[in-house]
């Protein structure tokens, strides 16, 4: 009895105070979303409207991450929601505390690659330092020391420039200087020509064969003929010696570099910064042996380490900036080759039309009593760049309609862009797939893949809109390079090949074939994109009768 009395006394009280505290959170919680939808109201409605000359942002929800979730899940899906909103005005974004410009209209894109000063890329160079090359802290002064404060370079030039800048200046002479392309261009297309021989092809590439027919994965044939063609062109024999299977560390690292490039929490992105680490180490061992015990590199490789050498950076910081060059060298050109040779297989009569073209090319080289790198550069150069018209314009439209990469800037000082205050320190990002996939740039069909496209209307090149190779500071050094790489690779695999695709209701020895690839938008990249993870085209391969 006593404790049914307590009970009947103390229940009521009790009861009391839970409603209360309820009625309390309840209270509380009313009022930060009331705090919270004054605070939206205010900043992306009445602001805008009583402050002009301010940046506009694209709204959100939540105060200092504001859009890093979308921007880390589908950066393009973002880019494309903005542009679709904002139009022809610039638009802010949010990303977990900072501020991210995004320009929308050619006029724009213009007007910053005309003022490198202001819009600088030397911020996203280092950015590219620490998290990709992982240069030590005592080198990153060294790298921006220019003349006049004790960096002395053994390529001096008028422009009194830094170590970093005159790294990409040697780049820049590598890959337009003629007789240093055309040297590059001879190793590589022997390279190509002989993986691309019935009997030569890479085992990591044909999943089943016999005399007469081999299946092949899309994805490992590019990676294996491109990639190796690549290195041991620009490095020489010696980088395969070091590491046989680089090409499949070059390839992993290039579909998960992103977690590093974005600063994704270590945990999330330990296997990417696994294989950065063991292909930079893969270069520290490269440049152990002298320049006389790894031959057939291209000039840069040595110009640049006895350059950075001579400024005081040590061998594992010039490994990891090396390894940028290497990775962007493989990257696109690997990813073009894929798509373009993908999509075709969707359009036999251009495929036929693309032969036709090469024909004449094809049989000169046909005709030759041998065929060596320097044969395959001549005859093969003038006209797959200028005579192949269909070729090329599908070429162009691969970079068009797979690009999911961005040029980035960032202000060095307070400036201004129709009309609109922007602080220094401000991010500027160009997203390549938003402007690709203009209707007013490209026509009223941006998503489907024509091939006809820019052989219909040559001006599209000239569009500031397309930004296949970059532009302003940014204008690809490797565009004439990589062009001529890839569609000499096609031509020689469509030239000597019939090739058909093995579709996902079909067996051809056994494989069983796979549907179209779907480009993996989410994920950024240097330029393409590149497939979703597991997605792939196999293909069947028999020799023609030319």
């Amino acid at each position: 009895m006593l404790d049914d009395l307590v009970s009947s006394i103390s229940s009521p009280d009790a009861q009391d105070i839970a409603t209360g505290e309820r009625t309390k959170f309840h209270r509380v919680l009313y009022l930060l979303l009331l705090v919270l939808f004054a605070w939206r109201l205010w900043a992306f409605t009445i602001s805008p409207r009583l402050y002009r000359d301010r940046l506009e942002y694209l709204p959100y929800w939540i105060p200092y991450l504001g859009h890093a979730v979308p921007f880390f899940r589908n950066s393009s899906a973002l880019f494309a929601r903005a542009k679709k909103e904002f139009r022809h005005k610039l638009c802010a974004l949010r990303i977990a505390g900072e501020d991210m410009v995004m320009v929308t209209t050619a006029a724009q894109i213009a007007a910053i690659d005309k003022d490198s000063p202001t819009f600088a890329f030397e911020p996203f160079i280092d950015l590219v330092y620490d998290e990709i090359a992982t240069v030590s802290r005592e080198s990153k002064p060294l790298l921006w020391r220019t003349p006049a404060e004790g960096y002395k370079s053994l390529f001096p030039s008028a422009k009194q420039m830094t170590a970093a800048h005159t790294g990409i200046h040697l780049l820049h002479k590598q890959l337009t200087q003629p007789d240093a392309m055309h040297r590059f261009m001879t190793n590589s297309l022997v390279h190509v020509n002989n993986t691309l021989q019935w009997d030569s092809f890479y085992n990591t590439s044909v999943l089943a064969a016999t005399a007469d027919v081999k299946v092949v994965s899309l994805e490992c044939l590019c990676r294996d003929v491109i990639i190796d063609a690549q290195l041991t062109s620009f490095f020489g024999p010696r980088i395969l010696e070091i590491e046989p299977d680089i090409r499949s560390f070059l390839k992993a690292w290039d579909s998960i570099s992103w977690k590093v490039s974005y600063r994704l929490p270590s945990f999330l992105a330990k296997h990417a910064t696994q294989l950065r680490d063991h292909l930079i180490e893969v270069l520290v061992k490269y440049y152990a042996f002298p320049a006389e015990e790894r031959p057939g590199s291209v000039s840069f490789v040595n110009d640049v380490y006895d350059d950075y050498k001579q400024a005081g950076i040590p061998d594992r910081d010039i490994a990891g900036i090396v390894f940028t060059i290497l990775w962007g060298l493989n990257s696109n050109v690997n990813a073009i080759s894929y798509w373009m040779i993908a999509h075709l297989m969707n359009n036999p009569t251009v495929v036929n039309e693309i032969r036709e073209e090469i024909a004449p090319m094809m049989r000169a080289l046909d005709s030759s009593p041998t065929i060596d790198g320097t044969i395959l550069a001549d005859v093969s150069k003038d006209p797959l760049l200028n005579s192949c018209p269909i070729m090329n314009s599908t070429f162009n439209e691969t970079l068009r309609f797979t690009a999911t990469g961005s040029s980035f800037r960032e202000t060095t000082r307070d400036t201004t862009m129709d009309g609109r205050r922007i602080p220094k320190g401000t991010k500027i990002i160009i997203p390549q797939r938003t402007q690709m996939m203009h209707s007013a740039a490209f026509g009223p069909d941006p998503e489907t893949f024509d091939c006809y496209r820019f052989y219909r209307n040559k001006s599209l090149l000239r569009k500031v809109e397309f930004r296949g190779f970059g532009g302003g500071t940014t204008l690809c050094s490797g565009r004439v390079v990589g062009r001529h790489q890839v569609l000499a690779y096609l031509a020689l695999l469509f030239w000597r090949y019939d090739l058909e695709v093995i579709g996902p209701d079909q067996e051809v020895l056994g494989v069983r074939g796979k549907g179209f690839p779907r480009l993996d938008e989410a994920k950024p990249s240097l330029g393409p994109g590149k497939p979703i993870d597991g997605d792939d085209q196999i293909l069947r391969l028999t020799r023609r009768n030319v």
